[in-house]
């Protein structure tokens, strides 16, 4: 359990550091990626719902952090995206094409969306049009883009986690 906790610690700091950092000089036109959204899409793909819902409120309160906005709606639409994503990763073949691509693409979609709903509830919505055109669907094609290279390596590491805690109770009995 401890394995875990600092393996999931590790991956929120990594990731923060690389979004806040290193992506910045990956836009393309004037896009970056959310690699918070698609490890929490990898992460309710490989995981239970428990699992999956904790690290989802913990990668939105961390995108909530970075955003210095507001805090807790990142952390809201996270967890209500990854428990639908979880209870179903049972009856998927996690590691096609089409599945990894359609979830990353409707996470970042549905959690863009509502934020930009939430943010612009009592003003003008106007800008919705210009903002799903400019910033919403091309950061969802971004996201299911990276979220190929991204998958093996998570998953490696989850089942390596699983090993190692297979391992520790068989010689713990």
């Amino acid at each position: 359990m401890r394995y875990r906790v600092m393996a999931a610690a590790a991956l929120i700091w990594i990731t923060a550091f690389c979004q806040s950092t290193l992506l910045e000089y990956l836009e393309v036109f004037n896009v970056r990626p959310n690699i918070l959204i698609v490890l929490m899409v990898i992460v309710a793909l490989l995981r239970s719902v428990v699992e999956s819902a904790t690290m989802g409120l913990l990668f939105g309160l961390t995108m909530d952090i970075l955003m210095g906005k507001t805090l807790g709606w990142y952390a809201l639409l996270f967890f209500l995206v990854s428990i639908p994503i979880s209870m179903i990763n049972d009856k998927l073949y996690r590691e096609k094409f089409l599945v990894l691509v359609t979830f990353a693409f409707s996470s970042t979609v549905i959690i863009e969306t509502t934020f930009f709903l939430i943010i612009f509830m009592f003003k003008d919505y106007s800008h919705l049009p210009y903002m799903f055109g400019t910033v919403i669907v091309p950061e969802a094609v971004y996201n299911s883009i990276l979220i190929l290279p991204l998958f093996k390596p998570v998953s490696k590491a989850y089942n390596l986690l699983d090993s190692v805690d297979r391992r520790r109770n068989r010689l713990a009995s």
